[in-house]
């Protein structure tokens, strides 16, 4: 069985318990190719994976990483994307042949309207998301017709999915779908989690999962069987690791 993996980490700080424990629960995903978004200089992971890109630091935040991609896999090659400090994108050589992971962060439902992260672009609530959906697609597109390799989406992607319900609007999630449907891509985690996931200890619900992988079809006619997973934010005392759950899939071909 081989395993995909993603979790937004928050911006880890070297040397804390809550980046320590986040590692802990990294080792025992033990994913073949993980996507860590949030990411920081903090989170060390070289015993682990030996091969790894990531995108480009922002100038305010020259320790941390919104996007980096790990694997156990060689990765061959990073391709250049529309906006190399927000996503990145590898050729990863996997046992089932050369793929194109494209990992990313789609803005939050906040984006442009306030806050240091997108600035003040007086922007309504969600058009930015709508907004970096068609952006990106059109970079979905190239890497997949320049590659002619399998495409996988995976990250945050700030909207839940398949149930019509927790964070997002049917506009973006019907605009992702028809994107994705367009590539031929399947999304694998738009299930119900709360069979995986358990009540935050402070909040007293369990999270909407707004972290995704989508994959190409193609790959999926390779695939003998297939198992999604999730796991929670905080772990079984109730110590917080990030502020998202993580989620996995793991495949047999």
């Amino acid at each position: 069985m081989y395993k995909i993996a993603t979790w937004n980490v928050e911006r880890p700080r070297k040397g804390t318990q809550k980046t320590a424990l986040a590692i802990a629960k990294i080792q025992e995903v033990n994913a073949d190719i993980l996507v860590l978004t949030e990411n920081a200089n903090g989170l060390l992971l070289t015993d682990l994976y030996p091969f790894s890109v990531h995108s480009l630091p922002f100038e305010r935040t020259p320790q941390e990483h919104w996007v980096s991609i790990f694997s156990k896999w060689e990765i061959s090659e990073q391709i250049q994307t529309f906006d190399n400090c927000r996503t990145a994108c590898a050729v990863i050589k996997a046992p089932l042949g050369e793929i194109a992971v494209f990992g990313t962060i789609i803005p939050y439902h906040q984006a442009g309207v306030s806050g240091v992260r997108y600035g003040n672009l007086g922007y309504k609530q969600w058009e930015y998301h709508e907004k970096d959906l068609h952006q990106q697609a059109k970079d979905w597109k190239r890497i997949a017709e320049e590659t002619q390799m399998p495409l996988w989406l995976i990250g945050d992607f700030n909207q839940s999915r398949g149930n019509h319900q927790g964070y997002g609007t049917e506009k973006v999630r019907q605009l992702l779908t028809d994107y994705l449907n367009q590539l031929h891509l399947t999304c694998l985690t738009e299930g119900d989690f709360s069979s995986f996931l358990h009540l935050d200890p402070i909040k007293k619900k369990i999270r909407h999962n707004i972290d995704h992988i989508c994959v190409s079809k193609a790959f999926l006619r390779k695939v003998r069987q297939y198992q999604v997973g999730a796991w929670d934010h905080f772990n079984e005392k109730g110590k917080y690791m990030s502020d998202h759950n993580g989620v996995y899939v793991s495949f047999e071909l």
